[in-house]
């Protein structure tokens, strides 16, 4: 979500708008899509286990790779937004430092496995709901249509831009699987259930647009990567509001994230414990100090790249179950074709 303001400046606000109307519909399709595959799958699987039931040894295992680098690269991605939410808490801290602190305290818990820490998801959801009503409160009371109006409807230089990031910050397949199982421990119908998916999906779309707008209007001096740092508020006790609840969700995620990419390196790659425990520690610590500065280049490669492929994965295990027609096979190309950008962009033009 984080990174939306500053990819829809640069591409310009009509492009970045019309990306989000499409690629809503598109996880929307995906996440319908994955549910009829856990409905009419028996037994209870993860991620890995439906791809190596519908697609065999190779899917399981492109599903692995997806899932777990994914999970590290969405890590390191956190460790960055921390600097900017620690800076409206404690101003002079150096941005490493910052950055250090906050990976101990999600590090810790992943170390010490507290899982039931990681059932959160409501104060998380309410958090961030908390954050963005005070973004566009303010912002409200500021309105500078000027500021929208001055902003560029397209540019054709950086038109793909907000592709990778969006796809991050629409990515919802993980929730399915909890959403089916509330839905059977309450006699809920697939019907209900399907809608329940619809409105969970295009909700954070509309969501979306409210913190672009307000972003836009509450930086004066150029909306930046992380939309926290360019920020003017005009009351601090806003700005550390919204750094304690900042930390508290990325940190509740980070945890959450860790305890999941632990359980993958155990027993998906069969690692002892204490070097799963070992790698989930320090690659994302390793991943932010290699390049703690290009958050939407992180944003754009988990996005683009991982969660594209994780998306194919789920279309073709559908298209197992019954085929997807032309839909289908038009969604998977404009995941192939936006991993080809993706994957040219950042290892071969950067």
């Amino acid at each position: 979500m984080f990174g939306l303001p500053f990819v829809f400046v640069k591409s310009g606000l009509l492009t970045g708008f019309l990306y989000l109307i499409f690629f809503a519909a598109v996880s929307l399709a995906i996440h319908l899509m994955y549910s009829d595959v856990i409905t009419a799958t028996e037994g209870k699987h993860r991620f890995v286990g439906y791809a190596e039931i519908y697609l065999g040894f190779v899917g399981k295992w492109a599903a692995v790779l997806t899932v777990i680098v994914g999970l590290f690269l969405t890590l390191a991605i956190y460790l960055i937004l921390s600097v900017s939410f620690m800076k409206l808490i404690f101003p002079g801290l150096p941005p490493d430092l910052g950055a250090v602190i906050f990976w101990i305290m999600g590090s810790g818990v992943v170390v010490l496995s507290l899982a039931r820490l990681a059932n959160f998801e409501v104060l998380v959801e309410l958090a961030m709901a908390v954050i963005i009503g005070i973004l566009f409160l303010v912002g409200f009371t500021r309105v500078d249509f000027q500021a929208i109006v001055s902003q560029p409807l397209v540019n054709f230089n950086e038109l793909l831009l907000p592709y990778g990031v969006l796809l991050f910050a629409l990515s919802g397949r993980a929730a399915i699987s909890s959403v089916r199982e509330y839905c059977v421990k309450n006699n809920i119908n697939n019907t209900k259930m399907r809608r329940a998916i619809t409105y969970g999906t295009l909700a954070p779309a509309v969501v979306y647009i409210l913190f672009v707008l307000a972003t836009i209007w509450l930086s004066p001096l150029g909306v930046t990567p992380d939309a926290i740092s360019g920020l003017e508020l005009g009351w601090p006790g806003a700005a550390y509001i919204i750094g304690i609840l900042g930390i508290s969700v990325i940190w509740t995620s980070y945890f959450f994230l860790g305890l999941e990419a632990k359980d993958v390196l155990r027993y998906d790659f069969k690692l002892p414990d204490t070097l799963s425990l070992t790698l989930v520690v320090l690659i994302p610590v390793l991943l932010y100090f290699y390049n703690s500065n290009d958050l939407i280049t992180f944003m754009g490669i988990a996005g683009g790249i991982f969660l594209a492929l994780e998306s194919i994965i789920v279309v073709l295990m559908r298209n197992k179950l019954k085929p997807v027609g032309l839909r289908g096979y038009f969604i998977m190309l404009v995941f192939l074709v936006g991993m080809f950008y993706e994957i040219l962009k950042n290892f071969f033009l950067s």
